[in-house]
């Protein structure tokens, strides 16, 4: 289980980073706060990219598995 922060921003640094995350394909911004704090991380251990994947293992097992998901997919793969 994970521990909810607050996090204090300006609207139009919040209007902005929506976007931005947005643009760069993220669901939403909590998705997108989460994968540049990995990054960052992994980052200053010598860890990249492929490796990133460790971090939210559990996570990504969770969210995968629901059938919202599949239907993405499906969608996405033009079986509707």
């Amino acid at each position: 289980m994970g521990t909810q922060i607050s996090l204090k921003l300006s609207d139009k640094m919040l209007a902005t980073a929506k976007k931005y995350a947005k643009s760069l394909g993220y669901d939403n911004l909590q998705d997108f706060i989460r994968e540049m704090l990995r990054e960052k991380l992994f980052e200053r251990e010598g860890i990249s990219g492929l490796y990133t994947y460790k971090a939210s293992e559990a996570s990504l097992a969770k969210n995968w598995m629901r059938k919202e998901e599949d239907e993405a997919w499906q969608h996405l793969q033009g079986e509707t």
